[in-house]
C-alpha cells in the first residue's frame, strides 16, 4: 500500500501474492455465485471460465469476466483476500475497492491482513478504507478492527487513529463496533465525549480500551444489546454504571478484567452472561429475570472462613437460567486440604437444563453437625443435608451434562482421601431425574495420568475395571439414553467409569467412545481391543449400541458447549 492506502506498483511478491487460500476463496465464491444466479446467461458465462480455470490460468480466465460478475464475487470475499486479487492484474484494483465501498461491513479483524506491515502503514490502510467507504455513501452497519499492536509502551499517533476510527463509525450510524488491541500491556484511554451523543450502536466489543474517562451512564450506549469488555481496567462500579444506562442489553461478556472483585449484574432483558478469566472476583449477584445462559471460567469452588454467614453467589433472581458452563481456572491442588467448607458453584444453579462442569466443580462438600449452630445449614441454597454428613443437590431439570475431567488418574494422585474419584460421588450426591445425554471429555494431553502409556496399559490388571464402587444407596440414571466419552485411552480407571455408567442406565440407546489421538496415544493402537471389550460388557439396557472410533470418524452428536475456555490462550496467559 502507498501512503494513501492504494496498492503500490512496486509491491513485493510476499506483500501481495495470490496465495492458495485466496485461490480457494475465489473458487468457492464463484461456486456460491453460480448457485445464487437466476439467469442462464450468467451461469453459462461463469461456468465456461470455471471449466478451464486452474491456478496457472487464473489471471487470463478470471480477469476476462464482466465487471459486474467480478464485483459480485469480490463483495463476498474477506478484505484480505480481495486485496490480494490485485496480483492478477491492475484491472482487479478498482474492482476490490468498489466492492469494499459497497459493503455495509468493514472487517479488519484478520490479523494476517496487516502482518509484516509497520503499524503506521496498517493504520493508513484502515483509514483510507474508511474514507473510501464514506465517499461512496454506503451505509455502515459494522466496523471491526484488530490491528497489529504498535511498538513501545504508548500508543501515540496510532492510538489517535484508533479513536478516530471509532468516532467515524459511530458518526456514520454503525450498529456494531469491535476494537481489539490485545495483547499490549497498556490500555488505550477512550475520550470522555466519545459516547455522549446518542447513536445507533447495538453491539460494542472492546479489548484493551479503557472506559475510565467515559462518564457513565452514557447516552451513546443506551441502545446496546450486546457488550463485550476484554482485558480492560473496568471496575465493579463501572459495570454497574454501564448496565444502569443500557436497558435493552441482552448479552454481557466480561473477560480477563483484573479489577473486578464484586460483580453485580441487573437487567430486565439480559439473556446471556459470561465471566471469563476475572481472577479477583469473589462475589457475584445476578438479578436478571430473563437470563438463560451463564458461563464462568474462574473460581467454581467457594471457600471462605465466614461462609456460613454470607454466600458470595446469588442467582435467586434469575429463574429462567437454563444453560450453564462452569470451569475452574486452576487445578484441584490449589485448594486447602484441611478446609472442609468447599462450596461448589453448581449448587447455585440447580435449575440448569444444559450444564458443563469441570472436575474441580464435582467436589461434594462434607459438612459436620458438630456445632451448636444448626441454623448454619439454612445458608445452603437449594441443598439439604443427607444423613447428617453429605450435602445433597437436586437438579430436577438437567437434561444434558458435560463433564470436563482432566484425568481420573490425577484425581487419585491428589492424595485427598475424601475425593478419590470425584465423578462417582457427584452422581451419588446429585439427583438427576431427567438426565438424557451425558458427555465426558477426558484430558487430551497423553502425559496426564500414570497409566497413559502402552506399557502401563499392558501391565494393568484387566479385572480392575470390574471392581465396582460401593454406595450407601442405589444409583439409577433412569432417563439416560446417550453417553459419549472423548479422548478415551482405555486405562483401567476409564474402563471402570464406563462400566459404572452402563450398569446404571436401563434405557440407554447408545455409547460412543472416541479414542485419543496424537502423541503416540495408545488408544489408536487398541481400538479393536477396546471395541471387543465394550461389546462384551454387561449392560442394564439390552438395546444399548456401542461404538469405538477415532476422532476423524466420529459423526455422533456433540454437547451444546463446544468451546472450552480452559484451552483458550487469552484467558490463561495474563500479565
Amino acid at each position: 500500500m502507498d501512503s494513501r492506502g492504494y496498492p503500490s506498483r512496486r509491491m513485493t511478491h510476499v506483500d501481495l501474492r495470490l496465495s492458495a487460500k485466496t485461490f480457494v476463496f475465489l473458487f468457492h465464491s464463484f461456486t456460491k455465485f453460480l448457485h445464487n444466479q437466476s439467469t442462464s446467461h450468467h451461469l453459462l458465462t461463469v461456468e465456461s471460465h470455471l471449466s478451464t480455470c486452474s491456478s496457472g490460468a487464473m489471471e487470463d480466465r478470471l480477469s476476462s469476466l464482466p465487471d459486474d460478475l467480478l464485483h459480485s464475487i469480490l463483495r463476498d470475499l474477506p478484505l484480505k483476500h480481495a486485496v490480494r486479487t490485485s496480483a492478477l492484474s491492475r484491472r482487479w484494483v478498482p474492482q476490490w475497492i468498489r466492492a469494499l465501498a459497497d459493503s455495509p461491513v468493514l472487517d479488519f479483524t484478520d490479523r494476517d491482513f496487516a502482518r509484516g506491515q509497520p503499524p503506521a502503514r496498517a493504520a493508513a490502510t484502515v483509514g483510507r478504507c474508511l474514507r473510501l467507504h464514506a465517499e461512496h455513501g454506503t451505509p455502515l452497519d459494522a466496523f471491526r478492527v484488530a490491528p497489529v499492536s504498535p511498538p513501545g509502551p504508548g500508543y501515540g499517533a496510532f492510538g489517535r487513529d484508533v479513536i478516530g476510527w471509532v468516532a467515524a463509525a459511530l458518526a456514520r450510524g454503525a450498529r456494531e463496533v469491535e476494537v481489539d488491541l490485545t495483547p499490549p500491556a497498556a490500555f488505550l484511554d477512550l475520550p470522555g465525549d466519545l459516547f455522549q451523543a446518542r447513536s445507533s450502536l447495538e453491539r460494542l466489543a472492546l479489548g484493551r480500551l479503557s472506559l475510565r474517562a467515559v462518564p457513565l451512564p452514557a447516552a451513546g450506549l443506551a441502545g446496546l444489546r450486546s457488550l463485550s469488555l476484554s482485558h480492560t481496567d473496568v471496575t465493579d462500579e463501572a459495570v454497574r454504571g454501564v448496565l444502569a444506562g443500557c436497558p435493552a442489553l441482552e448479552s454481557l461478556s466480561l473477560r480477563c478484567c483484573a479489577l473486578l472483585t464484586a460483580v453485580r449484574v441487573a437487567g430486565e432483558r439480559l439473556r446471556a452472561l459470561e465471566l471469563l478469566g476475572c481472577r479477583a472476583v469473589r462475589e457475584l449477584r445476578v438479578a436478571a429475570p430473563a437470563l438463560e445462559s451463564f458461563a464462568l471460567y474462574g473460581d467454581v469452588i467457594l471457600s471462605t472462613a465466614d461462609w456460613c454467614e454470607s454466600v458470595a453467589v446469588d442467582f435467586a433472581a434469575a429463574p429462567a437460567l437454563r444453560d450453564v458452563y462452569l470451569s475452574h481456572m486452576v487445578g484441584f491442588d490449589t485448594l486447602d486440604r484441611n478446609h472442609d467448607h468447599y462450596y461448589p458453584f453448581v449448587y447455585h444453579v440447580p435449575q440448569a437444563r444444559i450444564l458443563t462442569l469441570c472436575s474441580v466443580g464435582l467436589v461434594v462438600p462434607l459438612l459436620s453437625r458438630d456445632s451448636d449452630d444448626d441454623d448454619r445449614f439454612d445458608h445452603l441454597p437449594y441443598a439439604h443435608v443427607n444423613a447428617g454428613e453429605d450435602t445433597y443437590i437436586d437438579m430436577p431439570n438437567l437434561q444434558e451434562l458435560q463433564l470436563l475431567l482432566g484425568s481420573l488418574e490425577e484425581e487419585i494422585l491428589s492424595q485427598d482421601p475424601r475425593f478419590p474419584e470425584r465423578v462417582y460421588y457427584f452422581f451419588q450426591n446429585t439427583s438427576l431425574p431427567v438426565l438424557e445425554r451425558l458427555f465426558i471429555r477426558l484430558s487430551s494431553n497423553p502425559a496426564h495420568g500414570s497409566s497413559s502409556s502402552a506399557t502401563a496399559l499392558a501391565d494393568e490388571d484387566e479385572d480392575d475395571d470390574d471392581k465396582d464402587i460401593g454406595f450407601r444407596y442405589e444409583i439409577v440414571l433412569g432417563q439416560l439414553t446417550f453417553i459419549k466419552v472423548v479422548h478415551f485411552r482405555g486405562t483401567w480407571r476409564e474402563r471402570r467409569l464406563v462400566v459404572f455408567l452402563l450398569e446404571r442406565a436401563p434405557i440407554l440407546e447408545q455409547l460412543v467412545l472416541v479414542m485419543a489421538e496424537g502423541g503416540g496415544a495408545p488408544g489408536d493402537e487398541r481400538l479393536e481391543d477396546i471395541q471387543e471389550w465394550v461389546s462384551a460388557l454387561q449392560k442394564a439396557s439390552r438395546e444399548a449400541r456401542t461404538s469405538v472410533c477415532r476422532p476423524s470418524e466420529d459423526d455422533s452428536p456433540n454437547h451444546a458447549h463446544t468451546r472450552f475456555f480452559h484451552e483458550d490462550y487469552c484467558c490463561n496467559h495474563q500479565e
